[in-house]
């Protein structure tokens, strides 16, 4: 009996060994996961229906979600100036342009809104022809840990392209460009 006994508090002591813990009692998960970015170029046509599908290079994973961000404008230090979409240009005639997106765990879609009659010849060449965009794919599984001294996760301003590429370790030189 003394050794049953033993032998199944080893056992219970032994399993409270493999439970990661902080100082602060909080349990650290770690999970490995891998952000990646994908670089198209659109144009929105009458022929394409205002609309272009492009295919990931391997399907993601169930949950995993996609931010899509636009190339705005480059500004007069020769930075790029991305937007998450979607975005919204207004006019001063009243008009509008709107780049929106779906996507699968294959694909994602590309759209363009616009509300004129016959489309201006500068805003066609500025908003509907050779838009290039990055679709920035992240896990689903990814969880943050909570502390319990505060109880807050860590923050990541999503509408900042710079900020989300460096919160998940992606350079310029991750980026893969599908047509």
């Amino acid at each position: 009996m003394k050794k049953a006994i033993t032998i199944i508090g080893g056992l219970l002591l032994s399993a409270g060994l493999f439970q990661s813990c902080s100082i602060n009692d909080e349990v650290v998960e770690q999970q490995i996961f891998t952000a990646e970015v994908f670089e198209v170029t659109a144009n929105f046509t009458s022929s394409n229906n205002y609309s272009q599908t492009f295919t990931f290079s391997e399907p993601s994973y169930d949950g995993d979600m996609v931010l899509m961000y636009v190339l705005w404008e480059v500004d007069s230090t020769g930075a790029d100036v991305w937007r998450l979409v979607p975005q919204t240009a207004y006019f001063n005639n009243g008009g509008f342009v709107e780049y929106s997106y779906d996507f699968t765990r294959y694909d994602f879609r590309l759209m363009l809104d616009f509300n004129f009659s016959s489309i201006p010849g500068d805003i066609y060449q500025d908003y509907f022809l050779n838009q290039i965009f990055r679709a920035v794919v992240i896990p689903g599984n990814v969880t943050y840990s909570v502390s319990s001294a505060n109880n807050q996760s860590p923050q990541v301003d999503f509408s900042d392209y710079e900020a989300t590429m460096k919160h998940f370790g992606l350079s310029e030189r991750n980026i893969q460009k599908l047509n």
